[in-house]
Formats: C-alpha cells, structure tokens, sequence
C-alpha cells in the first residue's frame, strides 16, 4: 500500500515543481486539459439528450439546411416561429399545437441551430436570411397565405418573412417580440458566443453547463410550469382575434 502512495506524492511533487518553474505554461496546461475534458462530458451527455428526446416531426433539406419541422391538423394554414433558446416543445408543451391543430394546419418549425434543425456557418442567420429559408420550406409544402405567430426573435422572423414574401403570410400574430434596437448591457455578455474561435470554446465547454445549472435553479424554484392551463386559452384569444375563422360557404 506504501507504494502508490509514494507515486501518488512524488506526482503531486513534480506538479508542483513545473509549476514554480513554468507557471504561465502549467496554468496554460491545467487550462487546456479542463477544457478538454469538460467537451468530453458535454458531447456524452448531448449524445444522451439525442437518444432520450429523439425527433418527434419531419425533415426537408432547404438551401443545405437540414429543417426539422412538426405537422398537424388540417385547415388553413398556421406557421410557428419560436425565440431563442426554445424549439418546437415550447409550443407543445404549452398546449398551443394540439389547441390549433383542431382547427388549423399547424406547422411548426425548429429554426436552424435550434432543436434538430442544423445550423450552416456560411451564413450570417439574420431575420431576413431565416426569412428566405423558410420562404422556399413553406413553397415546398405547397403553403400559400399562412397565418404566421411569431414568439421572441421568432416574431422578427415572421415580420421578415411577412415584408419579404407578403403572398406567403395572410396575416401575423406577433406575441413579445423585439422589433427596436435599444442599448441593453445583457447583448455584451450574450454576444460572446458568437465571437469566432471563442465562440466555438465555451459553446462546447461551459455554456451547456452554465445553462443546465441555470435550468435546474429555475426549476426548484418553480418559475416553468409545463402545460399552464392558461397558456391555451391565451393563444386561442391570440388566434381568433387575428386571424377569425372564415365563413362557411353554403
């Protein structure tokens, strides 16, 4: 038993020996190795996330983007554009998809990077660029003059695709969006992600850690409340008021 204990602190001795004589290079060391090994657990546990929550819709390959979208119901037409950091079970999970497919072709989409929507980096995804993707997406599903609900980012997205390709959207339905530029401290910290190079670092090593834990805290203290019998009589107040049912014909 003596002898990994002796390994164990000649180990400990030599550590701490290159790092009095090279500290700037040990911590850069230290540095690179935990980050490593953090992206090593990040990818089992996304590789994990995958497995458990696989693609509930369908895939269409638009402009090299690979868009996961979901369908139901029949009817008019009824386009779903979610913000950020969301996917398509923001809406599902507030009640709103099953609510509408009662009435409407509902078709929800994961925007690209969001959900199992891939995310080309030769783009630039502005509103109008995600405006023309799911302008050629909704052509593919042969929709014409959509009802467009567009929640958070999703609601300039939907504004886009209304000023861009007004003969696809009938009519907008626009819940909390951000449609005036205003000087917010929070997009300094945010737009570190997007940031080459070190954008890339941290989204692989301590931005799916941070947000986990962020989660977790925001669960144990109550603040998401899945299917929230509120949530669909809102958006049904939203729908109807926006986008009334047309006359049956005799």
């Amino acid at each position: 038993m003596a002898l990994p204990r002796s390994q164990s602190s000649s180990f400990l001795s030599s550590c701490v020996s290159a790092f009095r004589r090279y500290p700037a290079s040990t911590a850069v060391a230290a540095a690179v190795s935990i980050l490593a090994a953090t992206a090593a657990v990040n990818h089992r546990l996304a590789d994990k996330a995958q497995r458990d929550n696989p693609p509930k819709g369908q895939f269409l390959e638009v402009d090299g983007v690979r868009l996961h979208y979901v369908e139901r119901g029949t009817g008019r037409p009824l386009v779903l554009f979610h913000g950020n950091g969301s996917m398509i079970q923001d809406f599902e999970s507030s009640g709103l998809i099953e609510l509408a497919a009662k009435s409407y072709r509902v078709i929800v989409f994961d925007r690209p990077g969001f959900g199992h929507s891939s995310r080309p980096r030769n783009v630039v995804w502005t509103p109008e660029a995600q405006a023309h993707l799911f302008a050629n997406a909704l052509e593919r599903l042969n929709v014409r003059q959509a009802i467009v609900l567009g929640h958070s980012w999703g609601a300039s997205v939907a504004i886009a695709l209304a000023t861009k390709h007004p003969l696809l959207v009938e009519a907008l339905v626009l819940a909390s969006g951000y449609y005036f530029p205003t000087a917010r401290a929070d997009v300094v910290v945010l737009s570190a992600p997007a940031v080459p190079g070190f954008g890339d670092i941290i989204s692989y090593t301590a931005s799916p850690i941070l947000g986990l834990s962020c989660f977790a805290k925001c669960s144990g203290q109550g603040q998401f409340q899945r299917n929230s019998p509120a949530s669909p009589r809102k958006w049904r107040f939203a729908l109807h008021r926006y986008a009334p049912a047309q006359p049956k014909p005799p």
